[in-house]
């Protein structure tokens, strides 16, 4: 993680919601370990069959957002549809909706890069303060 520049989680769905492999590797990976992800672009990717994507991708992009990512996007939502790989590949819409995907966080980490170079350094983050909303 701490190599990696940005990252794309992709994962089937399952009953609207990422695959249980996913969600417990983002539990585990995410839980105290926000500076780690902190400032790198994300992105989610729902494969479904039929429905739950959106769902699917809202679960997966609150990690991001409670990391302090910037979330990399598309033309549309981040989903193919299909059962298998051959029937993704038909979806036209959606394999578009990839390509663009792809093109956009190879764009926003290119400006990034220039960025450093060009002296822009990335936020600097206040340390976090925990609000209890249970007050005695």
């Amino acid at each position: 993680m701490p190599k990696a520049d940005g990252f794309i989680f992709g994962t089937p769905v399952h009953f609207a919601a990422s695959s249980g492999m996913l969600s417990s590797f983002m539990d585990r990976a995410f839980y105290g370990r926000r500076n780690l992800f902190s400032n790198k672009p994300a992105s989610a990717v729902a494969s479904c069959r039929r429905g739950g994507a959106t769902a699917t991708l809202d679960e997966i992009n609150k990690y991001f957002g409670i990391s302090n990512m910037p979330i990399v996007s598309s033309q549309y939502w981040n989903m193919v549809h299909g059962t298998k790989p051959e029937e993704v590949i038909k979806d036209e819409e959606g394999m578009q909706t990839m390509r663009t995907l792809g093109n956009n966080m190879a764009w926003l980490l290119k400006s990034i890069e220039a960025g450093k170079k060009a002296g822009i350094e990335l936020p600097k983050n206040e340390p976090i303060v925990s609000t209890n909303f249970i007050k005695p």
